[in-house]
């Protein structure tokens, strides 16, 4: 569960020989590619659709290859696009993030900054974080988007990502964020008095499960540590679902069992609607780790962020993290 570590990316190798005409149409180029519109990228650059039309077929002139694929309904990517798309994006941010960073001298901490984190860590970073950040940074629009598939952050335009777990990948750096989370096995408790609670994770196998999954990878194994040994047991259940808040939700209506980090259901354990199981073999794991590009170190909005993420988010979970806090 939100193992989904930075996908490397092929280094861009500078070359100061800059062909003006060459780089003509890019930037149009990119924006079509992210938003999949000729109308929604011209609408972004102040530009007529025409304009960017007739940009995109000179450069797909110079390449010698269409870039799009279009329809009536949509515009996708030709392989020619995907292999431009590539090498284009890394390249633009790069050159965004050198402009920021020279912008960024006197320390003016502005403009947007892109986070992508878990869907199910999101309430912990609302609660922890706003709006004292905000407050304190004005000029700053904060994104975050909550996605538990594996992404390139380079590639999707973000600043940063947040994943459990720490780890640092070509050209990232991480920082850790909260503490080490231990992963539970809970259900409810009219589920274990019907049928009984498991002692040992083999035990499973007579068990309606849960299963989370965020791509086409089994999510049918669940990682326990036995007499200081890590064991894979293999689970099966009625229901495989891609966002952990609605398994939670399921396991809270008895479907079956499910398996997280405890923080994420605090509340529930506090209450007694859910209760853990096989505590004696469950799994520790390094917590929240938010991790960037080495280059994007200069930045003041994000040099202001992580500043201000690590001095909220060290100190232990509690319940009240992750439910809705009103201000006065």
């Amino acid at each position: 569960m939100f193992d989904n570590r930075p996908i490397l990316v092929r280094p861009v190798q500078p070359d100061f020989t800059i062909d003006r005409a060459r780089m003509d149409g890019v930037v149009m180029f990119l924006a079509v590619a992210e938003l999949r519109g000729f109308r929604a990228a011209a609408a972004r650059l102040g530009v007529t659709p025409s304009a960017v039309s007739q940009a995109i077929r000179n450069l797909e002139a110079r390449v010698g290859s269409p870039l799009f694929v279009r329809t009536t309904r949509s515009v996708n990517l030709t392989e020619a696009g995907e292999r431009l798309l590539a090498h284009a994006r890394p390249a633009a941010d790069m050159l965004s993030a050198g402009i920021d960073a020279a912008g960024g001298l006197g320390d003016d901490v502005r403009g947007k900054l892109r986070i992508n984190a878990p869907r199910a860590a999101l309430p912990l970073l609302i609660n922890r974080l706003l709006p004292d950040f905000l407050a304190a940074h004005p000029q700053i629009q904060l994104e975050l988007t909550g996605e538990d598939r594996p992404i390139d952050i380079v590639a999707e335009g973000y600043d940063a990502g947040i994943r459990l777990g720490d780890f640092v990948e070509m050209d990232m750096v991480s920082i850790r964020l909260t503490p080490a989370e231990r992963f539970v096995v809970v259900g409810t408790p009219s589920v274990f008095k019907a049928q009984g609670r498991p002692v040992r994770p083999e035990d499973l196998h007579g068990f309606r499960c849960i299963l989370y999954r965020t791509d086409a990878s089994g999510a049918d194994h669940w990682r326990f540590v036995v007499r200081g040994r890590p064991v894979t047991i293999a689970v099966t259940g009625p229901l495989v679902i891609n966002d952990v808040d609605s398994c939670i939700r399921a396991a809270l209506r008895g479907v079956g069992l499910f398996r997280l980090p405890r923080s994420l259901v605090m509340p529930y354990l506090d209450t007694g609607a859910l209760e853990t199981a096989l505590d004696a073999f469950g799994e520790d794991v390094p917590g929240l780790s938010l991790y960037h590009p080495s280059r994007s170190q200069t930045l003041p909005k994000l040099r202001a962020f992580i500043e201000f993420a690590v001095a909220r988010m060290r100190h232990p979970v509690s319940a009240a993290d992750y439910l809705p806090t009103a201000v006065d």
